[in-house]
């Protein structure tokens, strides 16, 4: 575990591996372990960043906020110190939506995108979630929510919520790595943020990527409750993935009820002719943008 500063506040990350770098970022009320498998197959031919977004895990609340843009300053912050350039982002709902978001300002700076579940208006407004997220936008839910401690047989149900039958008969919604960070105290203050920010995820849903935007690949599993699996088919007319794979039995997290299928999803895109090959040296190919 190693720790990046931004904005006086602790960002919580894992690096393993060497060679061409790739990046992976969770799902809101996740953190960096959801990824465990994926890391242990990409680290063989890849240097991998997992990072806890600020308020998940154990990476500090923001200084600023839950909004997109702030976790959009918080990667250009992470990626410049680094120095990752050409690098390779994958992400699961907030993450991809970070992702996407991010590389629409900076497409020279990114080799291809993984989308898993991107989070956009469109795709939470046709999930389940949409009515406890129009609630919750209109109550004056942050204090308590700050306050709050979920106890466990609640978790068990959220996390249920966001498995498909896949993870449901593997018995994942107690699992460690899915529960864990849940009853952490203040936790609901990062999803409250979330959902009150939901309007700028707007433009996702109409971006149109340029003939030089970097190639995309999306992952969705069909039994997703809390976002739209029909609405990110629709975004995929706009999106125009070079890869878009449906996977009938998985929910929200497909990474951890599937971890094979998507990895070698992952891996399978990145080998396709439309990646440009991994340079030598992928930290000095391209400058990062200004």
């Amino acid at each position: 575990m190693e720790t990046f500063e931004h904005r006086g506040r602790n960002v919580v990350y894992e690096r393993s591996g060497d060679g061409p770098p790739i990046l992976l970022l969770h799902n809101a009320g996740a953190q960096r372990h959801i990824w465990d498998d994926q890391v242990a197959a990409l680290r063989r031919d890849h240097e991998v960043f997992a990072l806890d977004l600020p308020g998940y895990g154990e990476s500090d609340p923001p200084a600023d906020g839950y909004r997109l843009a702030d976790y959009m300053r918080m990667l250009d912050a992470f990626l410049t110190a680094h120095r990752l350039t050409d690098v390779v982002l994958v992400g699961n709902c907030l993450g991809s939506a970070t992702s996407l978001s991010y590389t629409i300002r900076h497409p020279g700076n990114v080799r291809a995108l993984v989308l898993i579940s991107p989070l956009t208006w469109k795709t939470v407004r046709a999930g389940r979630s949409a009515g406890l997220a129009w609630l919750d936008a209109r109550l004056p839910l942050a204090s308590l929510a700050d306050r709050l401690t979920l106890p466990d047989a609640l978790v068990s149900r959220i996390v249920n919520e966001q498995l498909g039958s896949r993870g449901r008969s593997q018995r994942m919604q107690r699992t460690e790595r899915l529960t864990a960070h849940w009853g952490d105290r203040g936790r609901l203050g990062a999803l409250h943020g979330l959902v009150q920010d939901f309007p700028s995820y707007r433009p996702l849903d109409t971006f149109t990527p340029g003939p030089d935007f970097p190639p995309i690949c999306t992952i969705w599993g069909k039994q997703n409750h809390i976002l739209s699996a029909r609405a990110g088919a629709r975004l995929d007319r706009t999106l125009r993935p070079h890869t878009s794979v449906v996977l009938p039995d998985c929910g929200h997290v497909p990474m951890v009820e599937d971890p094979d299928r998507v990895t070698g999803i992952i891996t399978d895109f990145l080998a396709a002719d439309a990646v440009r090959p991994f340079p030598a040296d992928p930290r000095s190919a391209t400058p990062l943008a200004q």
